[in-house]
């Protein structure tokens, strides 16, 4: 009885080695390694080794493109399983894994008041833009000495994944900040306002101006109350400097007036000039951004006094003698008006010599009367013709007491002042014309 159990068991084992002996042989049973990305089976390859030379390998050409440390944004993972019949396909896996996978690096993180505002690829780079930023308003010369330069905002470097695509090089980060992003703000015309006068006061050009505002056409006139947008560069980091700045300032000099008989009443003579004088200044100066906030005068000290500009200003409205051909035509009675004065839209074309009514008005030169008679704007007038392309006028008379034709003498009586025709009241319009074109009277007199 034993005997032949032990030969069933011995028999039993025979098979099972037999058994596994043939399947050994006919399969080749072994381990593999199965890969998953992000949980999804993407194949098998024979060992851990050859999983890890597919990451690396892909890693390493990865890095060498964008020259920074990489790894996956995927999980990848590889589990050993046993197989009757193994089958591994590392080329397989590896385009597999290529196709699935993207990358990120450990950035250095620039964040403005809470806000990131760019990544760097070390902490290195990121205190580079930050010292770069800080000194790019700088103004430093032989005139301008930097008391202090600092970042306002609250600035922070961090450490965190970030996008390779995402990090940026030291110049281009300086660029993005100093250069900053677009600030619209509108503007309300006003008045008097133009395109220039308005680009210029938001320190844009005018064509800045009109790309900011497409509805403005190339002759386009803007009225007030129209809204336009005003685009400007806002820096991303506030960066506050400090200066001190020496100059030299032109001190303006006063002017002494003095009274003169020897002068018209509408002229005036510089006696003497004046000469600006100059100071030497340090100004402390606090700039946000390179624009100016305050400034405080830390120095002064006077270079050079300024010299006083002496005038003579005219007061005579009565000439005091005849220096050419002519007489004055009043014997009294006041200059009231001016040759060349505003008139309405034209220049007036005599002198006013303001007199009672009825004071005689005597001719200024030997001639013959040309008219005598009576015009809308002049109202009653005479005009003499003295020869040599020279001739006078004498308007707004109460009386004639000459005809056309008629032969005068120098210092004859022609007329008596009036108020006829256009006029505000009792005077004399004096004319000198010569060859037709009314010239300055006063200049045939001394004042």
């Amino acid at each position: 009885m034993n005997n032949k159990k032990t030969l069933l068991v011995f028999l039993s084992l025979s098979i099972i080695v037999v058994v596994a002996t043939f399947m050994w042989l006919q399969f080749q049973p072994g381990y593999v390694y199965r890969v998953y990305v992000d949980g999804e089976d993407i194949g098998t390859v024979a060992d851990l080794e050859e999983y890890k030379s597919i990451l690396e390998n892909l890693l390493q050409a990865e890095e060498a493109s964008v020259d920074l440390n990489l790894d996956f944004a995927q999980e990848i993972t590889a589990q050993r399983e046993f197989h009757w019949s193994p089958q591994a396909n590392a080329q397989q896996v590896q385009g597999a894994v290529e196709a699935r996978v993207s990358y990120i690096t450990v950035g250095c993180a620039l964040v403005v008041n809470g806000e990131t505002l760019l990544w760097t690829s070390t902490e290195d780079c990121a205190q580079e833009v930050l010292e770069t930023v800080s000194q790019y308003y700088n103004t430093e010369s032989s005139a301008c000495e930097l008391v202090s330069t600092e970042i306002v905002d609250d600035v922070e470097i961090r450490s965190e994944p970030v996008l390779p695509e995402d990090v940026i090089d030291v110049d281009t980060a300086v660029a993005l900040i100093t250069q900053g992003r677009e600030k619209v703000d509108t503007y309300t015309v006003s008045r008097g306002d133009s395109l220039w006068s308005i680009a210029r006061s938001a320190s844009i050009s005018e064509s800045e101006l009109r790309e900011a505002n497409p509805s403005l056409q190339k002759d386009a006139v803007i009225q007030p109350g129209q809204k336009l947008n005003l685009v400007s560069e806002e820096p991303q980091i506030t960066v506050k400097t400090v200066e001190d700045v020496h100059t030299y300032e032109s001190i303006p000099f006063s002017t002494s007036y003095s009274n003169s008989s020897n002068l018209w009443y509408y002229q005036s003579k510089t006696e003497k000039s004046g000469v600006p004088g100059k100071r030497e200044v340090t100004y402390r100066i606090e700039y946000i951004n390179g624009v100016e906030q305050d400034r405080e005068v830390l120095d002064s000290q006077v270079v050079s006094e300024p010299v006083t500009r002496i005038v003579q200003r005219g007061t005579s409205r009565w000439p005091s003698a005849a220096t050419g051909m002519f007489r004055w035509p009043l014997n009294s009675g006041t200059i009231t008006d001016r040759f060349g004065s505003s008139r309405r839209g034209y220049r007036h074309r005599g002198v006013d010599i303001g007199a009672g009514y009825g004071t005689n008005i005597y001719a200024a030169a030997s001639g013959t009367v040309v008219t005598s008679s009576y015009g809308s704007s002049y109202g009653n007038y005479v005009k003499i013709d003295h020869g040599n392309g020279y001739s006078t006028l004498y308007a707004h008379a109460s009386s004639l007491l000459v005809s056309a034709g008629q032969r005068v003498s120098k210092g004859q009586v022609i007329a008596r002042v009036g108020s006829t025709g256009v006029s505000t009241g009792n005077h004399l319009h004096f004319e000198v014309q010569r060859r037709g074109t009314p010239i300055n009277p006063l200049q045939f007199f001394k004042p």
